[in-house]
């Protein structure tokens, strides 16, 4: 027998002691699946068209989205569409929920984007600003500049906003035209796409007059040199918010509720109070004329105003 030596089994005897106790434990229970979280509320886009700068859309309608996401308990996106023709092809192709429209591109997707659709965009309401239900369309030169009427037109550079806008093109091309000046009368005319463009160019000399909204107008009156307006339109039928065609009956009926509830108060960057009211088509023939004399060249009268 060696000395100092263990025995072997007490060397193995620790071994089948752990193994014999892992045996002996529970097996732990498979793990169970949480419950998926709670789906969110399908959104809604809320497209506008670019009638002014990106900068001015946002503190206009980032307001109204917010609350609306509030109201509504889902979110709604605001976004820009890129032209006024890519605002009506997404509205009234469903890929948009919601936009916001002047009279002329809200008359064209009825008219001609869904002519033979059973379903056509669905007025909610009507834009109110400072308490009133219309807008003003004017007709501005230079100050200093020696155009004073609009008689003082022909003959010089005229800038307009977009093609499909109301209030600077179609209105203000009718103004002209009571005067006896139409497109072929002017020296040349260009379209700028933005009402703010139109006052910025016609401020820098690029163009003897131009055409755009009077609100617009009015942030450029004192800027130097300075704006001087020539014409002021009648009243003019108010921008709308629309719903897609196909839209539930249930989510219009919400939207336009919280709609028809919106306030938004004059602020220092948003001079001018915002609200909505039930959707009044007053002034909507006003529309389909000043179009047929602009497109159809059927200005013999009567004017629209």
């Amino acid at each position: 027998m060696q000395v100092g030596r263990s025995p072997r089994w007490l060397l193995v005897a620790p071994i089948l002691l752990a193994l014999l106790l892992a045996g002996c434990e529970p097996e732990a229970p498979e793990p169970t699946e949480s419950p998926p979280p709670p789906e969110a509320p399908p959104g809604l886009v809320l497209l506008v068209h670019p009638f002014d700068t990106p900068s001015r859309l946002l503190e206009r309608f980032g307001p109204l989205t917010r609350y609306l996401t509030e109201a509504l308990g889902k979110p709604v996106k605001l976004e820009i569409a890129r032209t006024y023709i890519d605002q009506i092809r997404r509205i009234t192709s469903g890929q948009a929920d919601l936009a916001y429209m002047g009279p002329t591109p809200f008359l064209r997707a009825q008219a001609f984007y869904l002519k033979d659709a059973r379903e056509k965009l669905i007025p909610l309401a009507e834009e109110v600003i400072d308490g009133q239900a219309t807008y003003r369309s004017v007709i501005v030169s230079r100050k200093g500049s020696p155009l004073r009427t609009l008689n003082d037109i022909s003959g010089r550079l005229m800038a307009f906003g977009a093609h499909h806008s109301y209030s600077s093109h179609y209105v203000p091309r009718v103004l002209l035209l009571q005067h006896g000046i139409d497109l072929h009368h002017l020296k040349d005319y260009a379209f700028l796409g933005r009402h703010e463009r139109v006052a910025l160019a016609v401020l820098h000399g690029d163009f003897d007059a131009g055409g755009l909204r009077l609100d617009v107008a009015r942030q450029y009156l004192a800027r130097e040199p300075g704006l001087r307006i020539l014409a002021t339109s009648p009243p003019l039928p108010p921008h709308l918010i629309v719903a897609r065609p196909g839209l539930d009956t249930a989510a219009r009926g919400a939207i336009q509720d919280a709609l028809l509830r919106y306030q938004q108060a004059a602020t220092e960057n948003q001079p001018r109070s915002i609200a909505f009211a039930a959707p009044d088509h007053v002034l909507s023939g006003q529309v389909e004329q000043v179009v047929k004399i602009i497109e159809r060249h059927a200005y013999d009268g009567p004017w629209p105003w």
